[in-house]
């Protein structure tokens, strides 16, 4: 599911910055550089989030 979602992000960023950079408002070796960093940022931020949440659900979860 994770893969999907960055998937989709990464197709909008790249339409996104495809019609910025048609209207001249950044080049395309910026895009090139800019899309990929953003998904990156994204993923790293999901798996720590996802780390942070797992870790305080098991601590929360009193043991058997």
């Amino acid at each position: 599911m994770k893969d999907t979602i960055l998937s989709l992000i990464r197709h909008g960023l790249t339409f996104g910055g495809g019609f910025l950079a048609a209207k001249g408002l950044i080049t395309e070796p910026t895009l090139a550089t800019l899309v990929p960093a953003v998904v990156a940022a994204i993923g790293a931020i999901w798996g720590a989030s996802d780390e942070y949440l797992a870790a305080k659900k098991a601590k929360a979860t009193p043991a058997a």
